[in-house]
């Protein structure tokens, strides 16, 4: 069949150049058919919404239609002047349906769809595309229109939103134009969907929605709302890593080539960035040669491209010379430098700034753990909700230091870290995310560490911008945490848990909800730094904030602030079994065994194969001292998993019993 847009078929190729309609297959869904209306609110876009029958209800032998409670979504959608159209009854693939089979599909749903509002699009998506000649005179005979699409996200096959987000641009940038086929019943669709609209935003392309004839621009998109937040949208991810203990010339260190390591895991492990792109230099490899040639050889003049980001670390020595100007000059000391040479054996801050400047990514982010002044960082002012809208448009150079050049790096942090890594490692666990929005900005990350490094040490922490910065903001998107609580989940040593007590006390004596935050800068003046309040989120998202920081609070055993914070996530969303679990296992922590089985138990309703929860639920019934049950459970687990990491555990427990 043809692939142009005619009067009865329409693919999207017709379409004005740098248009696009996004379309969303498959709903409604019960939680994620709202979140992409939300995100489409935020961006201030319309969308087009296919919806299968039997989501919305049945037609009964009498005709009657019995609407089911998804039909709500639908309605909702309708009134907030989304358009809806039809999908076919069951999914099926009708281009091998004929007959009153085919009618059933087509006109059924259609009907559905009246009931929940007679202002339903008079539109119709073939399931996988898939059409005859007869479904499309059906189609005609009913007054509905086939809806095609030329760019496929591919949603349902891949898991990796990321992925998703490359795919859809680069289709889009072949063909400049065109429908965009999305499905509201994934997850990562939810999640890909900022970041498309970012990028295709930035590249200055429109939005159109169903009129009733056909589809158009009806006005200007507002830019967004002023709670819009910024996305990542990068293509590519790089970084380089240095850390130096082992000085030959200079005094040796006890944590930088850890704190190297442990961020080099943070990037590639928390937050997706392949190893590949990973340069990590450490002790006798971080020489002055090796580490400008990690910039100019790998990521220098057009080695990175016009959406990647570069994230820089170093751990090690800085230095401070006064010029004859009266101006001071920061370095950072390679492992080869000499004390007496440092001026021309190792790198000056114009050398990085030059370094910065030479390169295409969009965002490059400095962060050193190392005491020096003169950077020449233009003063990083205040953040506004237009500033970080326009965050896809404009390149950001920024850089966060540990302190100044009269001042000593403490080496002597939990877990083996500086004071300043550790901090940095727990703001980007999650706690930088300051207005709970999932994403963490450079300034967020800046706002978080440095008040909370100056709290507990004697460093002051400086950040700005460096000179050629368009006032964007490097970002890292928090990932949702999978994890469920065992006895196997880690907890943070007594020092961590002191230090970061020392930093929430801070915190609170100032209010930990002040805005703004002010700053040094590399010049000795000050910064203000204020973060955007975060975009209106879905019940569901905010769930996973809850429960993700009541896994925080966990590690820190601060048990009872947990213990709150999953049970907001559970009032939020009572289905959510990881939040259940979560509480169970916190309250079996607490010796609260009966409460933590019946958690427990609600877990397992809610998700039977969840093989952890069955062993927890074994733990709470033995020491609350329910034999039977606790034997019950044990077996189960092994059931389930029977080369599991509690397996040994459990069938010693089962020997006991």
């Amino acid at each position: 069949m043809s692939m142009k847009d005619s009067d009865r078929e329409i693919f999207g190729r017709d379409l004005p150049p740098k248009t696009v309609v996004l379309t969303f297959d498959d709903g409604p869904h019960k939680a994620y058919t709202d979140e992409v209306v939300a995100i489409l609110q935020r961006y201030d876009v319309p969308g087009v919404f296919f919806e299968v029958g039997r989501n919305l209800g049945q037609v009964q032998a009498d005709g009657k239609v019995k609407l089911g409670p998804l039909a709500g979504i639908s309605r909702n959608l309708m009134e907030q002047g989304y358009a809806v159209g039809n999908h076919s009854l069951t999914h099926a693939q009708l281009s091998r349906t004929t007959g009153d089979a085919l009618r059933e599909q087509v006109l059924s749903t259609d009907t559905l769809l009246k009931d929940v509002d007679d202002k339903r699009a008079p539109l119709f998506r073939f399931p996988y595309g898939a059409r005859n000649a007869e479904g499309l005179q059906l189609l005609n005979e009913a007054g509905l229109k086939s809806i095609m699409w030329n760019i496929d996200s591919m949603d349902w096959a891949d898991p990796v939103p990321e992925s998703i987000v490359q795919r859809v641009v680069d289709q889009v940038q072949k063909e400049q134009r065109g429908i965009i086929l999305f499905h509201d019943i994934h997850d990562r669709a939810v999640k890909a969907l900022p970041q498309i609209l970012d990028r295709l935003i930035a590249d200055g392309y429109q939005f159109a929605g169903w009129n009733g004839r056909d589809f158009s621009v009806a006005r200007p998109r507002k830019g967004a709302s002023s709670t819009a937040t910024v996305t990542t949208g990068y293509q590519k991810s790089w970084a380089i890593v240095i850390g130096i203990d082992d000085y030959a010339q200079w005094p040796k260190l006890e944590y930088a080539s850890h704190d190297a390591q442990a961020i080099a895991d943070t990037l590639t492990g928390q937050f997706g960035f392949p190893s590949s792109q990973v340069i990590v230099l450490k002790n006798q490899q971080a020489t002055r040669n090796n580490i400008l040639a990690a910039f100019h050889d790998r990521l220098a003049d057009d080695r990175t491209g016009r959406d990647d980001r570069v994230f820089v670390f170093f751990a090690g020595h800085g230095a401070t010379r006064r010029l004859a100007s009266g101006r001071d000059l920061g370095y950072i000391i390679p492992v080869d430098s000499n004390p007496d040479e440092f001026a021309t054996d190792a790198i000056a801050m114009t050398d990085i700034q030059n370094i910065a400047e030479s390169m295409q990514a969009k965002h490059v982010m400095f962060v050193m753990d190392a005491c020096y002044s003169g950077l020449g960082l233009t003063r990083g002012g205040p953040s506004s909700s237009a500033f970080l809208r326009e965050n896809a448009r404009r390149s950001a150079r920024q850089m966060l230091t540990a302190g100044g050049a009269d001042q000593q790096v403490a080496d002597a942090g939990p877990n083996g870290h500086s004071v300043f890594t550790w901090v940095l490692l727990q703001a980007l666990a999650g706690k930088g995310d300051l207005n709970g929005d999932g994403l963490i900005t450079g300034t967020e990350l800046a706002a978080y560490v440095a008040p909370a490094v100056s709290a507990v040490s004697q460093q002051t922490p400086a950040f700005g911008s460096l000179p050629g910065s368009q006032g964007g903001e490097f970002v890292f998107q928090v990932p949702d945490s999978q994890e469920y609580l065992t006895a196997d989940t880690r907890q943070l040593s007594a020092d961590a848990i002191a230090l970061n007590n020392k930093v929430d006390a801070a915190q609170d004596a100032k209010g930990k909800d002040e805005a703004p935050v002010t700053v040094a800068d590399l010049q000795g003046g000050k910064s203000t730094l204020v973060v955007p309040a975060a975009a209106p989120t879905s019940d569901r998202q905010r769930a996973q904030q809850a429960n993700d920081r009541g896994l925080q609070l966990y590690r820190e055993k601060r048990y009872d602030e947990a213990v709150a914070q999953f049970t907001e996530a559970l009032k939020l969303r009572p289905d959510f079994a990881q939040a259940a679990n979560n509480l169970g296992f916190v309250y079996y922590r607490q010796q609260r065994y009966a409460e933590a089985a019946r958690w427990l138990e609600n877990t397992l309703k809610i998700d039977p194969s969840r093989a952890v929860a069955h062993f927890n639920l074994g733990d709470a019934y033995f020491h609350a001292g329910d034999k039977a049950k606790a034997k019950q459970a044990y077996s189960t687990y092994l059931a389930l998993q029977p080369q599991g990491s509690a397996a040994a555990q459990a069938r010693a427990q089962l020997e006991k019993l």
